[in-house]
């Protein structure tokens, strides 16, 4: 699937309004890498404010000589899908919300473009009180939205069988056999419950589909994750990962040498030393320990792009080797191994900049010939998570389907084990708030950069 980017300019800042949702933006604390996006994520819904300090608040941020905002209302609820955030009042596009979560009431102002008040709910962040409702409950986001995960996967996720399968749009169409779509062999999707019909457990997707359980079958989470790195600046990764299914180590660096042991697919390594030695080159793995260079995939050594100030955070992908390292200026901080592209530039090289993140995006080419056409098959795959464009339609993003990491396997974006793929996503900026399903960079929050080489 590809996307159109949208414009990200900003427009003309708000005096006062903008400056407290400027400040709030830049007290908000980064993620560090490797940590638990679903711990991350429960610790970083806002807690409801005191009367007190809320009511200060709207008294401060809402203009003299207009009406106050009501006593009881506590947060705001957004009463759709996809409800858009603005930078500034009637500006640049700055997120899409949940239907369902309350997201703080922080003030409001009068400006162009609605007919009630731009309440502020976040940081630089502004929704039209013509679109949601007040509400006397305290922020929050219910775990049926958004669930927290503990494996790297949003959701719960199924592949369709080798019948295909049918889904309907609610339970009266099961009864009536009428189904609202046929899903082909091979496709996922994306489940949030179970319902009981008839004797029959039904899956509920997150577009609200019924399909039976008979019909699909669930797919594993994946353990695999990368390695998080206390390196100084400057220093070499020093990691790599085992790539054939088995590979050999040898006591001496140089053909023929005696093979001392094993280490499987995936298997984490330690590169301490590189020697070359006639066409071979061998990586020092420990004592006495050798392996090829090409069993193992391991980032070689880089400097930041130009511009790249100390200590920002910044993401190279290395299509020779098939990894990703993740930076704080010249200081590695986390790498692991990819999928990029299989055609030549589909993943394109340069640098490149997060213009938008999703918590999850369906992609599929079920309603594209041309890419129907050069697969050979149509593909859908719902809800895929933790999404990152960084070029056009390529992305940065967890893949459940399969487990070449390593290897060349994807239509050109990067494809990532779902639990790196978290980790990288809550690291990266903008940030993408709890109860958030899109974020787009803003003055306070630039997108990180991406650079493939």
């Amino acid at each position: 699937m590809r996307l159109r980017p949208r414009a990200l300019a900003l427009a003309s800042p708000r005096s006062r309004a903008t400056a407290l949702a400027t400040v709030l933006a830049l007290a908000l604390a980064l993620v560090p890498l490797g940590g638990s996006s679903g711990t991350s994520r429960a610790r970083a819904a806002e807690p409801a404010p005191s009367s007190s300090a809320r009511y200060a608040a709207a008294s401060t941020w809402i203009d003299a000589d207009d009406i106050p905002l009501a006593d009881w209302a506590r947060s705001v609820e957004v009463v759709r899908d996809d409800e858009p955030l603005f930078a500034s009042p009637a500006g640049a596009r700055r997120a899409l919300i949940a239907n369902g979560v309350r997201l703080p009431l922080l003030g409001a102002v009068r400006a162009p473009g609605c007919v009630q008040r731009w309440l502020l709910v976040g940081p630089l962040a502004y929704v039209c009180a013509d679109k949601v409702k007040l509400m006397a409950e305290p922020p929050g986001v219910d775990e049926s939205i958004h669930p927290t995960p503990a494996d790297g996967l949003p959701y719960r996720y199924y592949f369709v069988g080798q019948g295909g399968a049918q889904a309907y749009g609610k339970l009266g169409d099961i009864d009536d056999e009428t189904p609202v779509e046929q899903l082909e062999r091979g496709w996922a999707i994306a489940g949030v419950g179970t319902v009981p019909h008839n004797g029959t457990t039904y899956v509920k997707t997150r577009r609200g589909r019924l399909v039976s359980r008979a019909e699909i079958g669930p797919i594993t989470a994946f353990g695999f994750h990368g390695e998080t790195l206390a390196r100084k600046a400057g220093e070499p990764v020093g990691v790599g990962w085992v790539n054939p299914e088995k590979a050999n180590v040898f006591a001496e660096a140089k053909p023929g040498a005696k093979v001392v042991g094993q280490r499987l697919r995936l298997q984490k390594v330690d590169v301490l030393e590189s020697k070359k030695v006639n066409n071979d080159t061998f990586l020092r793995i420990g004592e006495a320990q050798w392996m090829k260079l090409w069993d193992v995939r391991t980032p070689t050594p880089t400097t930041p792009p130009d511009g790249i100030a100390a200590g920002e955070r910044w993401i190279d992908v290395e299509l020779a080797t098939q990894t990703l390292t993740a930076f704080e200026g010249s200081r590695p901080v986390f790498a692991t191994v990819v999928s990029t592209g299989r055609g030549p530039g589909t993943t394109p090289k340069g640098v490149h900049h997060i213009w938008v993140k999703l918590r999850s995006s369906t992609m599929s080419n079920a309603d594209d010939g041309q890419d129907a056409a050069v697969d050979a098959a149509t593909y859908s795959i719902e809800d895929v998570p933790w999404v990152q464009y960084f070029s056009n339609g390529v992305a940065l993003h967890g893949a459940f389907w399969h487990r070449r990491f390593g290897n060349v396997t994807s239509h050109g974006c990067v494809n990532l084990a779902p639990l790196d793929a978290m980790s990288l996503f809550d690291w990266t900026l903008p940030r993408l708030p709890r109860g958030w399903d899109a974020s787009f960079p803003t003055s306070a929050e630039p997108a990180t950069v991406v650079r493939v080489r």
